[in-house]
């Protein structure tokens, strides 16, 4: 039977640490401590923010920017956060889509940004609000740029810039059509009426009405209106109405072409 006193015996002595190795120990921590100590003191300095960067601007300029960012020079590059960079730039500049920020060690930093693109006026009280494909208005006009179609039925309410229009069916309805309509087509758009929001109503140049319901479907019903336009002699009292996305009605003056051909051999 194993006593006690054998199993200590088992173990043995532990052999004394040398002097020379305590004194080696502590002198090589208090080195780390020092070297610690003046990395914050001087360190902190070296990563101060010296140059900031902007890529992307057109219409906003690089002042504008950095202001909104909130950043300044001798910053500390560690205490910017990218999220909030990004947050604060799109609060201050609606028209700013996207916001990417980098740091570029030891002292730069680099914003980039990319400006929202307009496809249409939106008429209110206050004036002609830029809005962009998303359904986003992010700049007042005093005047609507004449290469853009008119949105007219939008109460200014609605309307809070840099946020998607305060209401969902016409939301939903002009984020649909943007994103359907190539531009491609042959008629110009002069004004897009949405007085009813379950109705999107087009009116062209030529002063041809095209109806379109709500949103649902909108590649359908804008599929059959290319494939109808070339059959179709659009005066000034032409209407198109599909709205119910599987046929396509064609009322007042609106002549077929290939009725006149029969008519007219």
């Amino acid at each position: 039977m194993v006593q006690k006193s054998d199993r200590l015996k088992l173990v043995g002595k532990k052999e004394k640490c040398p002097g020379w190795k305590k004194a080696l120990r502590f002198l090589s921590r208090l080195a780390l401590v020092f070297l610690l100590l003046i990395l914050l003191r001087y360190g902190e300095s070296f990563f101060r923010i010296k140059e900031v960067s902007v890529n992307g601007a057109k219409d906003l300029t690089k002042s504008e920017i950095i202001t909104a960012a909130g950043i300044e020079i001798n910053n500390s590059i560690f205490l910017i956060s990218s999220q909030k960079v990004a947050c604060k730039i799109r609060a201050a500049c609606p028209q700013v889509d996207s916001v990417e920020f980098e740091r570029n060690l030891p002292n730069k930093v680099e914003i980039t940004v990319a400006e929202r693109t307009p496809v249409a006026f939106v008429m209110t009280a206050d004036g002609y609000w830029e809005m962009d494909r998303n359904a986003v208005c992010f700049a007042c006009r005093a005047e609507p740029a004449e290469r853009y179609p008119l949105i007219a039925g939008i109460n200014g309410e609605l309307v809070v810039p840099g946020i998607p229009l305060r209401c969902r069916e016409r939301r939903e309805a002009l984020i649909k059509f943007f994103a359907a309509w190539n531009g491609e087509e042959k008629i110009t758009i002069e004004q897009i009426d949405l007085y009813d929001s379950y109705n999107m109503i087009l009116q062209t140049e030529t002063g041809m009405e095209i109806w379109l319901g709500d949103g649902r479907g909108m590649e359908e019903k804008l599929l059959l209106i290319r494939e109808t336009l070339p059959y179709i002699e659009a005066g000034a009292e032409t209407r198109l109405d599909v709205r119910t996305g599987s046929r396509l009605v064609v009322s007042s003056n609106a002549l077929l072409m290939e009725e006149e051909e029969v008519d007219n051999p």
